[in-house]
């Protein structure tokens, strides 16, 4: 199997010709509180072809700038806008079916409900879902089954999977809008002879998400934040996610130390509820950075491409992450023995992706930028900076985002790097 870019898979079958014979869906959210939610929502609606998202509620501008970073190039490519009219049907055209995503009671399983053609979908908040009032206005109500543990969908999860069944029922109708077309054939990207490999840890190799869910249901538990007005674990990480990433942002930028970092990332998520406890967000921040990197959860496919890459070539990390916490994650993971050489921001005193992290690195390593490659997943971070350094980079982009800058090599899943080295 080789490695195909997507430009190359959709401008060979021309997915878009679908709308030569089905109108346009529009997307409506109502009331989201995370710009996270709202940026991937702006995604999900340009990657799915809608004209517009519209998201019920006020325009908070203090927001923007992290929305249109989570939306990153779709932000240019599709109409969205904020409206404080609750009327659905002063914002949806006539002749569209409004259809809500909801578990409400008169909801059927979307998959096997035939959705209209000329449709609008309506979603509700993270907190609060829909309310009655949204509900009656909508012509039809689906829900979709979620048969793991944790009963509910992250609400651009929600939209997507909903958009993209209406879109499989729309070809499925139109079998002859898009043509069967071979896979235009790409050649694999000559591997030069590296000697180096560098890894970025978090979310490369290392499931940082997964694990810190496990540790929000523990500090959850212990310190009774039901009791405290906050609904489950699951929210609180979703309010806390969005919040952390901007101290990350203030803190790669040497805006913020690392001790206010860790004292404000739980202090701002708990006031989201109305609590203002100092001491408590102490505490959840002390026991937070105990557990997470304590609870060992790896990215699919990690060991084994370890296991394949040692023979071959030299294994290092680099690594912005804290560095007691990273070495506890390594120690304790079964990953410590694959790497030579870890060069954490802290030793250095300039994070990724200042090139001089990467040039500390490579002394450390012995090994020089051309016989260097770098693997991240922040685009950014590791790929810009590596780049600046003059190393080679392979972006790893499990969600098949849309990101701009250049790259040496592109993967969606660890062990197609196998493929390439």
């Amino acid at each position: 199997m080789t490695y195909l870019k997507s430009n190359d898979l959709f401008g060979e079958i021309t997915p878009e010709t679908l709308y030569e014979k089905v109108p346009r869906p529009i997307v409506i959210a109502d009331h989201l509180m995370t710009p996270d939610n709202i940026g991937a929502m702006i995604r999900l609606a340009d990657n799915i072809g809608a004209t517009e998202v519209c998201f019920l509620g006020k325009e908070d501008e203090h927001r923007l700038g992290k929305v249109r970073r989570a939306a990153a190039s779709s932000r240019d490519n599709i109409q969205w806008y904020f409206s404080e009219e609750n009327d659905l049907h002063k914002i949806v055209p006539p002749r569209k079916q409004i259809v809500a995503i909801e578990t409400a009671d008169n909801a059927t399983c979307i998959y096997d409900t035939q959705l209209p053609e000329d449709v609008a979908f309506v979603v509700g908040s993270e907190r609060n879902g829909l309310s009655e009032d949204l509900l009656k206005q909508c012509d039809m109500v689906v829900y979709i089954p979620v048969p793991g543990p944790t009963r509910s969908l992250n609400v651009s999860h929600a939209a997507a999977v909903a958009l993209f069944e209406w879109q499989r029922q729309m070809l499925a109708k139109k079998r002859d809008v898009i043509p069967e077309a071979p896979r235009p054939e790409v050649p694999r990207p000559a591997s030069k002879k590296y000697k180096h490999i560098f890894f970025d840890l978090d979310r490369t190799l290392w499931d940082f998400d997964a694990a810190a869910e496990v540790a929000f249901e523990r500090i959850y538990d212990k310190y009774n934040l039901k009791d405290l007005g906050i609904p489950s674990a699951h929210e609180f990480h979703e309010v806390y996610h969005p919040l952390n990433e901007r101290l990350w942002e203030l803190y790669r930028a040497d805006k913020i130390t690392k001790d206010y970092l860790n004292r404000t990332r739980f202090v701002m998520p708990l006031e989201h509820y109305g609590i203002h406890d100092t001491a408590l967000a102490d505490h959840l921040s002390e026991d937070y950075v105990y557990w997470s990197p304590r609870i060992v959860r790896l990215v699919p496919g990690t060991m084994e491409l370890l296991d394949y890459l040692k023979p071959k070539y030299h294994l290092h990390l680099i690594t912005n992450g804290f560095q007691e916490v990273q070495h506890t994650k390594l120690s304790g993971s079964g990953l410590e023995p694959y790497f030579e050489t870890l060069t954490v921001s802290e030793e250095v005193g300039v994070k990724k992706p200042n090139p001089e992290i990467f040039h500390f690195a490579l002394r450390k390593a012995q090994a020089t930028a051309e016989d260097s490659l770098m693997i991240g997943d922040e685009m950014a971070v590791d790929i810009d900076g590596a780049r600046a350094a003059g190393i080679d980079q392979l972006f790893f982009n499990p969600n098949r985002e849309q990101v701009e800058g250049d790259r040496t090599y592109e993967v969606h899943e660890l062990l197609e790097i196998k493929e390439l080295l």
